[in-house]
């Protein structure tokens, strides 16, 4: 596989691909410290804690758009089949896909962090969160890039048409995006409502009422496991602050990203290759 993941990273770095990725998520760490700054112009507080989930959201995208435009082209030239005449084994071509996809993401999302990390300090007042705390977050938010990498390798080694898989893959994270902002969009929903109503004096007269659309008991812990289960549900979690289980997120990912693999692998060696 040394010979694979050789080949694949010199691939890599001649990528346009990876590199407009790059570009993309280091121009959103820029955007975000800028935002940080116009905000301490006019009082507003923003903490490290803050910049360090603003890039969820489009991190999502990262591992679709590298799949469906880098390993795409891989049936489309012959690549895999050559691979496998050349005596690779398939577990071995599917491992390296994902090693690649990986380190191509985490790049990726590393290029985000070099401005908040140098100059995200000095715009902001301190963590805003314990430095335990902190690490798991970060450590979820990478968890959940690496699942997003599974199923996404998943796809690309199973579908051989590079338009349909990019179009697929796009499709696939815009609905679990929806699904996910459904989802957070019932979770936020306050149990009470304020109302206020003019009483036959002329006041104002402001009361709570209960929300009908909160979620109580059974059907919140239900709608609160599928938000932390499913990857896009998570990344609108980790971005809008709305984390109750940071630690059973992080599982859920490394499930995810256990059982696409095994589950590929599986597909793919008895995937007829033409």
């Amino acid at each position: 596989m040394h010979d694979l993941l050789r080949a694949g990273f010199s691939r890599l770095w001649r990528a346009p691909v990876f590199w407009l990725g790059v570009a993309v998520m280091a121009c959103c760490g820029g955007l975000v410290c800028l935002n940080a700054y116009d905000g301490s112009q006019r009082g507003i507080i923003y903490f490290m804690g803050d910049l360090c989930r603003y890039h969820c959201i489009v991190t999502v995208f990262l591992p679709a758009v590298f799949c469906g435009l880098f390993l795409g082209t891989e049936y489309e030239q012959g690549a895999i089949r050559n691979k496998l005449i050349a005596g690779k084994s398939r577990p071995a071509v599917y491992f390296s896909s994902l090693i690649l996809t990986l380190a191509a993401c985490l790049l990726m999302i590393g290029a985000y962090f070099v401005p908040v990390v140098t100059v995200g300090p000095f715009l902001t007042a301190g963590l805003g969160i314990g430095p335990g705390m902190l690490a798991l977050v970060l450590g979820g938010e990478l968890l959940m890039a690496a699942a997003l990498c599974g199923l996404c390798t998943l796809g690309s080694m199973l579908i051989s048409r590079k338009a349909v898989l990019a179009v697929t893959l796009l499709l696939a994270v815009l609905g679990g995006l929806a699904v996910g902002g459904y989802l957070e969009g019932r979770l936020a929903e306050p149990e009470f409502n304020q109302v206020i109503m003019m009483t036959e004096a002329g006041e104002l007269d402001a009361s709570d009422r209960e929300n009908p659309s909160y979620l109580r008991d059974r059907e919140r812990e239900v709608y609160q496991f599928v938000a932390d289960f499913l990857p896009t549900g998570q990344a609108l979690l980790y971005n809008f602050d709305m984390v109750v289980h940071p630690a059973a997120m992080c599982l859920y990912s490394l499930l995810i990203l256990a059982a696409s693999t095994g589950g590929g692998i599986l597909a793919f060696r008895r995937k007829d290759l033409k």
